[in-house]
């Protein structure tokens, strides 16, 4: 019963995720005039130097957030990598840390310790002044996730996730913007970057 479930869940979620994707492919202004999708909720975590950082530590910045876990088998590190592409775009255009902002937030916090997510972090040359792994409990992460429109499914047998691979820009007054692809091999980490910029300028 509980496997039939759990395939229950992961078709709907598989069936989000394309949702989102057609979302993107079709509906998302190619102009660069982005629109607003709702208001951003509120946050309250831990970074991985010990510190609290939420909403009000990021607000009146432009920032990537990302729901991911450390030991996820296929999209998570990848998308990553992606994300330090866009840091390092972002370092060169400048305002890093001052106007634009990362945060990782794990939805995995029993195997994504504080000692974890820093090895995890240092395999992508983060920027520690504008690139945040956070880490809370882990209901209370999962609700937040799906409170950005992130679809989280927990198996407990197999002690993993499955989620839809979303990249989700924020702007410097908490609203939420627009996803990006995460598992998109063709994503243009210069477009975010400049979609950052430009908001930043809002």
């Amino acid at each position: 019963m509980q496997k039939n479930w759990y395939k229950i869940v992961v078709s709907v979620v598989l069936l989000a995720m394309i949702g989102t994707f057609v979302y993107m492919l079709f509906f998302k202004d190619k102009g660069r005039e982005i629109g607003i999708i709702k208001k951003a909720p509120e946050f309250q975590l831990q970074n991985i130097d010990g510190r609290q950082i939420g909403s009000e530590d990021l607000a009146g910045k432009v920032k990537l957030v990302y729901f991911f876990f450390s030991t996820c088998p296929d999209v998570c590190p990848p998308t990553t990598y992606t994300l330090s592409k866009i840091q390092d775009a972002l370092i060169e255009k400048g305002g890093f840390g001052e106007k634009t902002a990362i945060a990782s937030i794990t939805f995995d916090p029993t195997k994504d310790t504080t000692e974890q997510l820093q090895e995890f972090a240092g395999r992508y040359h983060v920027d520690p002044k504008g690139w945040y792994f956070l880490r809370g409990e882990e209901a209370a992460t999962m609700d937040l996730a799906k409170q950005f429109g992130v679809m989280v499914v927990k198996d407990p047998k197999a002690d993993t996730f499955t989620h839809n691979n979303v990249i989700l820009l924020v702007d410097k007054k908490g609203d939420l913007r627009t996803y990006y692809n995460g598992s998109d091999p063709n994503l243009d980490v210069e477009q975010v970057a400049q979609d950052m910029i430009q908001l930043s300028k809002e």
